[in-house]
């Protein structure tokens, strides 16, 4: 009887705690529990994080992809035509995010950094609701933590404004998309979780393989089913199709009647098939060692945790479709990084959608053995747990918090990539801008494209990133010839050279008629202005007009400033 009285007095107690409130409006009636209601708090304490930090980063140097995609966005607003007027082996959605973003945040770098900053943002409340929406509100919380702080790995790219951030967008719709269409078996939330998923294929063809897994999934689930209802699965899994299909077609007929279908054909399809075949295997194996222990160093607690799901799925308490979806989610999104064998650190952005929410279904896992292994009580066990992780996550940022709050910009630069000329670029920029006439142009031999968008010049050639007249494809003889021909045609004004091998980024066996041009060129029609001496590839002297007579650079990686006589 004492015991019926202490369970009865329990339950209560746990009642009370649980209360939800409740409001109405037009008739509908909406309650929040108490977990909700921390939880909700503990999402914009996050928000108002990531944008305190996100903020210190508006003005960091662009790297170079950073500055050929801003610098497409600035062609497509002006109306040059994709993959003619110039070009990437990716298709058109790539151009259209950034031209999106420039237009609504400014051609600036501050204003595309806010952009991403908002995309990144979206991100976070997306993957929040699809956790919750999966499995609780703390697993939202734990989820949209994993997903804030991953994105910000200094090795991963994570304070720039590289496209992937925008395949992570799509792909965190999509997860929160599916997760409400799994529950509802609604043909529309179906269709437009298809959607969100071929808009990430638009930007990164990697992507795909998310894509796929959502038509997977959407086929086990039915499997996983007691009761097979086959006409809800052909609905449902052709409204998702529907809405891949409906993207990829709008994209394509858009470049259709802009007349560059064909030459999207060849850079998407045939260029790329060659560029991947560029790293072998074992190559590619050392690039992803160095690149994981990179991104991982002061972030394993958030990758790791993630990947426990991968061991306490096998218990027995855990539904085998949570087990399906958990599992089959972390390796495609893993997937989307192997094509090529590159394993470049910004290329992991496409894998946090997944992995942030995996953790989500760690925290689920666990509390479901706990719970049912133990026999402990579920509402004390959730807090502790995300009292852990909370206090984890706080060390975390004490750990980091030079880095997030006071960021030293070429520092950090350097640290993530290294000797590259990231930071001279901006300075060169600037120097431009404060010595020429909107009117005047310039080019550059090396690919360095983010000078074209600090500068608001145009490139005289569509071949604006250099790299493609170095690579040992079978164009890239007519390519040079095509840059050379377009160069002497304009007479640009500035003539910047990049004496610096990962600049260039000569391929063995290419072609150097371009380099043999330019020698010839420079020495009839330019004169010496400007010089960086980037002494041991780490700290850079500028050298300017007069200073130059009575300087000698150093041996190492130089850039040079030439104008026209």
């Amino acid at each position: 009887m004492a015991k019926a009285i202490s369970n009865n007095k329990s339950q209560k107690i746990t009642r009370n705690i649980e209360s939800s409130s409740s409001f109405t409006i037009a008739g509908k009636t909406f309650s929040f529990s108490l977990e909700e209601k921390i939880c909700t708090a503990l999402l914009l304490i996050l928000v108002f994080l990531v944008y305190t930090i996100r903020s210190k980063f508006l003005l960091i140097p662009f790297e170079r992809d950073e500055g050929i995609y801003s610098y497409m966005g600035e062609l497509l607003l002006e109306g040059k035509v994709p993959y003619k007027d110039f070009y990437e082996m990716k298709f058109p959605g790539i151009f259209y995010l950034y031209a999106f973003i420039i237009n609504f945040f400014g051609e600036t770098v501050k204003g595309v950094h806010t952009g991403f900053m908002w995309i990144n943002i979206l991100s976070i409340l997306f993957v929040y609701f699809a956790s919750k929406k999966m499995f609780s509100p703390i697993a939202g919380i734990i989820s949209a933590a994993t997903m804030a702080f991953v994105s910000l790995t200094p090795s991963l790219s994570g304070f720039t404004v590289q496209s992937e951030h925008g395949v992570a967008l799509f792909i965190s719709l999509g997860l929160l998309l599916y997760a409400h269409a799994r529950s509802k078996k609604h043909f529309l939330l179906y269709l437009f979780t298809g959607m969100s998923m071929a808009m990430a294929v638009m930007i990164k063809t990697t992507a795909v393989f998310v894509a796929v897994w959502g038509g997977v999934i959407i086929f086990l689930e039915f499997l996983f089913e007691k009761e097979k209802k086959y006409k809800e699965f052909f609905k449902n899994i052709f409204a998702y199709s529907l809405g891949g299909i409906t993207i990829v077609c709008v994209f394509f007929l858009i470049i259709k009647i802009k007349g560059g279908f064909d030459e999207m054909l060849y850079w998407t399809f045939e260029y790329s098939k060659q560029y991947s075949q560029l790293i072998t295997f074992d190559e590619g194996i050392k690039y992803f060692g160095y690149t994981r222990d990179a991104i991982l160093q002061n972030h394993k607690l958030f990758w790791y945790h993630s990947i426990l799901a991968i061991a306490v799925c096998l218990f027995r308490p855990i539904p085998y479709q949570l087990k399906v979806y958990g599992i089959t989610l972390l390796a495609c999104s893993f997937l989307t990084i192997v094509p090529g064998y590159f394993f470049y650190g910004h290329y992991w952005i496409q894998i946090i959608p997944g992995l942030a929410v995996v953790a989500g279904l760690t925290y689920h896992c666990v509390i479901t053995i706990f719970e049912n292994k133990f026999k402990l009580g579920k509402l004390s066990i959730k807090y502790i747990y995300l009292s852990i992780f909370s206090i984890l996550v706080f060390y975390h940022i004490k750990t980091l918090k030079s880095y997030y709050f006071h960021p030293n910009y070429e520092l950090i630069l350097r640290q993530v990539y290294g000797n590259n000329p990231f930071p001279e670029a901006m300075e060169i920029g600037n120097y431009i801008n404060a010595n020429s006439k909107p009117e005047d142009n310039i080019v550059l031999i090396g690919s360095e494209p983010q000078i074209y968008f600090y500068t608001k010049k145009k490139s005289p050639s569509r071949h604006a990133y250099f790299t493609a007249l170095v690579t040992n494809v079978p164009m890239h003889k007519d390519w040079q010839r095509e840059f050379v021909r377009d160069t002497e045609k304009a007479k640009p004004r500035y003539l910047i050279y990049f004496d610096h091998p990962i600049s260039l980024m000569v391929q063995p066996n290419v072609d150097h008629y371009v380099f043999e041009w330019a020698n010839k060129y420079v020495n009839e029609h330019y004169k010496l202005i400007g010089l960086v001496d980037m002494i041991d590839g780490q700290h850079s002297k500028y050298v300017w007009r007069d200073e130059l007579a009575n300087y000698k650079p150093e041996p190492n990686y130089n850039i040079y400033i030439y104008e026209w006589k």
